[in-house]
């Protein structure tokens, strides 16, 4: 208010003045000689300055009355470039970048922030608000958007991970450790278990006699089988079958053994080739994707926010959440005071962070800038520029009058010199 108040006055200064030189020119000009006449060639000078910076100032807000004079009307015409150059003054000059950064690096950002943290956890007012604020934040998650979130996250590292590659790994390092002969071992301790068993042994006799008694060799051999048949029942042909299968097994379970070397190499040959197979194919794709899809992972993350939720919001409507949160945080405050170190690294951290945000959001000055100006129409903008400015061009009017005047007379006066001579 007082800088409008200010411009009128100036405004009608410039003004006055202008009708004062032009009041001086009508005044005089029934008398041109001698003082009158020297005062008459000042005021004529002053009308023509205050007229012709009149014209000047005004051309630079608008025609000057109102007729669209070539090369008036300056700063709405190029309203486009003046924008510009406000938005690149201020973005690259006043607010540049390096600079914001080099004064933040001045900053002891945690030698601040520190005393302001601890006299919050201090103040009643903010030792309440707390509790409300994150019950407020916990309450305000929003499930539908985080849990899409979270499992594309999930899906997409899973996904990331060469399952072929890591399988061929996990054979080569089980063969390194010998895992993968004690999960033999293991096998064939099974194995022997079953084998001793009186269930596998009458399978086996009765299963093995069926075979002999459905073989039709004829002749010579069929006699000899016959005879066997005979000799034998099924209880001693399992109680046959089952000590062999035994010893079989005794033997694959020592160490070092030719028989068991070669199967061990056999299995991790074939497990190798198998999942090259399952990887050429992209059945081991198929394979994770299945499982992934059988988890069922946007009903178990959704589950589990909310089960954190409710556990988080029961914790801080505890009685036990001051008596446990306050403590750990003005321990953990202590201990940054108490540790340069660790203080020069929170700093540097939170330095890293605001130059990282810098860096990544300083063009938007220039953006919100440009907003702001272009909310204002013409009117507007030379209405502002006028407000802040206009109050100085208008002594350029009254200037302009009093040094028209004052030319005015000094050339009248060599006019007049230079006539003796």
């Amino acid at each position: 208010m007082a800088t409008t108040t200010s411009a009128k006055k100036n405004r009608r200064l410039a003004g006055g003045s202008l009708a004062v030189m032009a009041a001086g020119f009508a005044a005089t000009l029934p008398f041109p000689g001698g003082a009158s006449g020297l005062l008459h060639s000042g005021f004529e000078a002053g009308v023509i300055g205050g007229l012709a910076d009149w014209f000047a100032v005004t051309a630079l807000f608008r025609h000057p009355l109102g007729i669209p004079i070539p090369h008036t009307a300056l700063l709405p015409r190029n309203r486009k470039k003046m924008s510009e150059g406000i938005v690149a003054v201020v973005q690259n000059r006043l607010l540049a970048k390096e600079s914001i950064i080099e004064k933040l690096s001045q900053i002891e950002l945690a030698a601040q922030l520190l005393p302001a943290v601890r006299n919050a956890l201090k103040s009643t007012v903010y030792s309440e608000r707390l509790p409300y604020y994150l019950e407020q934040a916990l309450r305000g998650i929003d499930t539908d958007k985080v849990v899409p979130l979270v499992s594309g996250e999930i899906r997409g590292a899973v996904q990331r991970i060469d399952l072929g590659a890591l399988l061929h790994q996990l054979i080569h390092k089980a063969a390194e450790d010998g895992t993968d002969e004690r999960i033999f071992d293991l096998l064939l301790e099974r194995a022997q278990t079953w084998a001793r068993t009186d269930e596998l042994r009458r399978q086996l006799g009765v299963t093995a006699m069926q075979l002999l008694k459905g073989l039709n060799l004829g002749g010579l051999m069929q006699f000899a089988v016959n005879a066997f048949i005979g000799y034998l029942d099924e209880d001693k042909l399992g109680t046959m079958i089952q000590g062999f299968l035994l010893t079989k097994i005794a033997e694959l379970k020592v160490p070092y053994t030719e028989q068991r070397v070669a199967l061990i190499n056999g299995l991790r040959s074939g497990l190798s080739q198998l999942v090259e197979r399952l990887t050429e194919t992209g059945q081991l794709d198929a394979i994770r994707d299945g499982l992934l899809d059988s988890l069922q992972l946007d009903e178990k993350i959704a589950g589990m926010i909310e089960a954190w939720r409710e556990k988080g919001v029961e914790f801080i409507q505890s009685e036990s959440f001051s008596d446990t949160v306050w403590p750990v945080i003005e321990r953990f405050i202590d201990r940054l005071e108490e540790n340069q170190d660790l203080l020069m690294e929170a700093e540097q951290w939170m330095k890293q962070q605001v130059s990282t945000m810098i860096e990544r959001n300083h063009d938007k000055i220039g953006t919100f800038v440009k907003e702001n100006i272009d909310r204002l129409d013409n009117d507007q903008l030379v209405e502002l520029i006028e407000d802040k400015v206009g109050q100085d061009l208008q002594w350029i009017r009254v200037n302009g009058a009093l040094c028209g005047f004052l030319i005015g007379i000094v050339l009248r006066i060599i006019e007049q010199v230079s006539g003796y001579f």
